[in-house]
């Protein structure tokens, strides 16, 4: 769901305000020690938040076109008709890749909110390039030494949550990257 909005603390939030569905508290003592600050903007959130979903809805009603499959996504050059280029095709949004478009260096991602190409940035390490249409990847991080990953909770057990829990993404009970080094691009 998120972490909690007052300044001073980082805990998960699991409860959210009534009036605009965005702001996040861990408890009802934050959320009433935030009201003083969060009242002033509280009808705006809900203004804006309701925007956000018209547009999702309206999204689901009538999805965007799948990008045309004679042409990169990336860099929009043409695939030559004798010679398959696709380098990777995602399966859920349809995002089309030529091979300069897909290298590691390029840092290239999908349409997709969680994941690029099919693979959940979830099980990844943390990367500043890591979003999709709605904007950058927010939920947990579980990355594995045997998937070859050197963030992992065996090297660098002090960045991990102590205990497993459902990975808020994908649901599997893992232990997760903590909240402060989520955002870290290695």
């Amino acid at each position: 769901m998120g972490i909690c909005w007052v300044s001073d603390c980082l805990r998960d939030a699991n409860q959210k305000c009534s009036g605009c569905k965005t702001a996040t508290y861990c408890s009802s003592a934050c959320q009433k020690e935030n009201w003083k600050h969060h009242k002033k903007e509280c009808k705006l959130q809900r203004m804006v938040y309701d925007m956000e979903q018209n547009r999702e809805e309206e999204e689901k009603n009538n999805p965007p076109p799948k990008p045309r499959k004679t042409h990169c996504t990336g860099c929009n050059e043409r695939f030559k008709e004798d010679w398959v280029e696709v380098d990777q095709e995602c399966p859920g949004c349809g995002y089309l890749t030529c091979e300069g478009c897909s290298c590691s260096n390029s840092k290239g991602s999908c349409y997709c909110q969680d994941s690029n190409f099919g693979n959940a940035y979830c099980s990844q390490e943390p990367r500043s390039y890591h979003r999709g249409k709605k904007g950058g990847y927010t939920g947990d991080y579980h990355p594995a030494k045997e998937d070859g990953y050197d963030l992992n909770k065996d090297d660098c057990p002090k960045m991990f949550e102590k205990e497993p829990r459902p990975c808020n993404r994908c649901g599997k009970a893992v232990q997760c990257l903590k909240r402060e080094y989520r955002t870290v691009t290695f």
